[in-house]
């Protein structure tokens, strides 16, 4: 960081960032010269012996030797010069971009020598005895020559950025980016979405998309090594809190479990945490029916996660459900978009359980804000279930990222309620549907006295939440189950009215569930924490990380992650803020010595006393809905306690406790609905546990 400026433009890398390939391209010259030594060495004899043009070979040979050797000296010289400084410190890398300027300049010449010596060797020009090695040697190192060169190219092209940032006087009042910005964090939505579409509604979901992430990332000069080598800083400082954590269950095993302190230094000022209800939880929030209507939030998935659960047996197990060549015949008519053979509707049935007389509407459809989802009849715990399908497309992941918060309004809703406003636009596109179909109002008289239950999962659990806080006036009765529920879902207000008919589940460390717009800038400030206090160059952390993700990481690099010296305090943390910073330590005052990073925590202070500028959409903040079951790792075999049963564990926790981000090699693993049910599975057996 900052990142790297060379001819005028800004690249993807910083000018610490060409260490490790510049010793790939070392290697690969080093071995280009060799073989060019070798062939003029050991073959001089029979470049005596060529017809024609024996000249240009030696020419052409000699010639390429000095250029590679030229190259190879100023590669070397930008790996020595880069691997200077720390991460924030560039001033020992001042002369990086004057070294890629001279390895450019010679590398123009180089690519032309290599095309008239590919034309003189390929073309006839150069003729050789055809007994000999040396035309087939040449041919060899003309196409060597070739991949070198094109590898360096197709790098070069990745790490060029045509993203040229918005100077100063392009931010409009109020601290906001200017349209220039936004428009070209849409254009890469809209290019990696592969959609061209310009209908309103998908207009503005991109533009949505694109203020989100325009927001996280202004005034943030950081480049990805950036962020790779913060995160494997804030996992070490994760890994240490957790060994912490499990030596104190130890000795007490019903210790609250605490899965919000990652990297506690540079906590931003809490918004509004949304206090403890100490009301008790009403008799249905158990964690056996939690398991149960997993079963059907999974169910909505379809076939991929059906097959990613049961590999080996999975196509064995949906042979039985298929209805084969369907398009060929009438489609049953509960079902609405499905492939040919039906194999979603297959998986529906071999996940559930259920019969084809107790599925009475499925729907695959899916766009923006436009969610698949079916309706089926439990009648093993006499309930309608309306499960909603979490993110399995790009359409998907549009409506997540549409993260602004949207007010939600509905009978018996307090004033204020504000939500995750793609899956707000989600769910009244669900109540649209059932309205139009009837298919929830038939469905639930067709079973008198049956109960109402609403489900999902990730994107699904948000959706249903919301659809059954405007539903619940219509079915005073109905539940809802929200399986890893997004964390910036729900407003104070909102969350507080789900209490008494949503029960949350979030699992381990899932990302998810701890993901709002206000830890996302939480995030951002721990990383420019970590970055300024490392004191070694990135190119050490990014190796030692990838030692970590193949060996585990040793004691020793546990000690020294969490002995680092913490930022200096007159030295702003946040670039462009007007902020002054101080460290306050929460039990001895302020400006306290602190000998680690661990008590450190980074406030705001102002002569007028005033919070500064709080980033855009962080405004209102949002929280997890209803009641939360937390299922967590139980502590390894050899120091699990007696009564412990299963991998998982489980507890009932606070909203607060899902506030901040973890890093870990799991955060991604145990969103996945499989590990929910397996996690669940356990968590019920245990509760089930006359001994627990």
């Amino acid at each position: 960081m900052p990142a790297l400026v060379v001819f005028n433009r800004r690249w993807r890398i910083g000018s610490d960032d060409l260490v490790i390939p510049g010793i790939i391209e070392v290697i690969l010259r080093a071995v280009w010269l060799g073989l060019t030594t070798a062939i003029m060495v050991q073959h001089e004899s029979d470049t005596s012996r060529c017809s024609d043009g024996s000249h240009l070979l030696r020419l052409f040979l000699l010639v390429s030797l000095v250029l590679l050797g030229v190259t190879l000296v100023i590669t070397m010289m930008l790996v020595v010069h880069s691997s200077r400084g720390t991460i924030v410190n560039a001033l020992p890398r001042k002369h990086v971009p004057a070294l890629i300027v001279t390895r450019v300049v010679f590398g123009i010449p180089e690519v032309m020598w290599n095309i008239i010596g590919s034309v003189w060797i390929l073309m006839g020009e150069i003729k050789c005895e055809p007994d000999t090695a040396l035309p087939m040697l040449m041919k060899a190192l003309v196409t060597y020559t070739w991949v070198a060169i094109a590898l360096i190219l197709l790098g070069i092209l990745l790490l060029f950025d045509p993203m040229k940032r918005p100077s100063r006087q392009g931010l409009v009042e109020g601290g906001t980016l200017g349209s220039h910005y936004i428009q070209l964090w849409e254009k890469r939505c809209r290019l990696l979405c592969c959609v061209r579409s310009h209908d309103d509604s998908i207009s503005e979901a991109f533009k949505n998309v694109a203020d989100v992430f325009a927001s996280l990332f202004e005034d943030l000069d950081l480049v990805a090594s950036d962020l790779a080598a913060a995160l494997v800083l804030l996992r070490l400082k994760r890994k240490y809190e957790e060994q912490r954590e499990e030596s104190f269950r130890k000795i007490d095993r019903h210790l609250p479990i605490s899965r919000s302190s990652t990297a506690s230094i540079g906590t931003l000022q809490d918004e509004g945490r949304l206090p403890y209800q100490q009301s008790p939880r009403p008799e249905w929030m158990k964690v056996g029916s939690a398991e149960h209507f997993m079963k059907f939030a999974m169910a909505s998935y379809g076939w991929p996660w059906f097959i990613y659960h049961n590999f080996c047996q999975g196509c064995c197990s949906l042979k039985t459900h298929l209805l084969c060549c369907s398009c060929f015949r009438s489609t049953p008519r509960y079902v609405m978009q499905d492939n040919c053979c039906l194999c979603h509707t297959a998986a529906l049935k071999a996940i559930t359980g259920l019969s084809e007389e107790n599925i009475t509407y499925i729907t695959f459809h899916n766009k923006i804000y436009e969610v698949p989802f079916f309706i089926a009849i439990d009648d093993e715990t006499q309930n309608v279930v309306l499960a909603i399908r979490g993110t399995l497309s790009l359409h998907d992941a549009i409506t997540d990222l549409n993260a602004q918060c949207t007010v939600v309004e509905g009978e018996g809703l307090p004033a204020g309620c504000m939500a995750h406003k793609g899956m707000v636009i989600a769910a009244r596109s669900v109540l649209t549907r059932l309205d139009d179909s009837r298919a929830l109002n038939e469905a639930c008289s067709s079973r008198p006295g049956y109960g109402l239950v609403i489900t999902g999962h990730s994107l699904g659990a948000g959706t249903a939440v919301v659809v059954a806080a405007l539903l619940k006036p219509r079915y005073p009765g109905l539940k809802c189950f929200a399986f890893s529920p997004p964390g910036g879902l729900c407003s104070k207000e909102f969350a507080q009215a789900t209490q008494s008919f949503v029960m949350s589940v979030v699992v381990g460390d899932d990302l998810v569930p701890r993901l709002s717009l206000n830890s996302l800038h939480d995030l951002r400030h721990k990383i420019k924490c970590v970055l300024d206090t490392c004191p070694q160059p990135k190119y050490r952390v990014l190796a030692q990380g990838c030692w970590y993700m193949l060996f585990g990481i040793s004691t020793s690099s546990l000690h020294s992650a969490n002995s680092v010296d913490s930022p200096t305090q007159d030295r702003p943390l946040l670039e462009g803020s007007g902020s002054t910073y101080t460290y306050f330590n929460p039990v001895f005052g302020f400006h306290e010595e602190q000998e680690s990073v661990d008590d450190v925590q980074v406030m705001f202070s102002e002569p007028d006393s005033q919070r500064p500028h709080i980033p855009r959409h962080t405004e209102t903040p949002l929280f997890l809905p209803g009641r939360v079951l937390y299922c967590f790792p139980s502590l390894p075999e050899e120091d699990r306690l007696e009564g412990s049963v299963g991998e998982w564990e489980f507890t009932w926790s606070e909203t607060k406790e899902f506030s901040q981000i973890l890093i870990s090699p799991f955060m991604m693993r145990h969103h996945l609905p499989p590990v929910v049910m397996a996690a669940l599975r356990d968590a019920a057996d245990q509760a089930a546990d006359p001994t627990y």
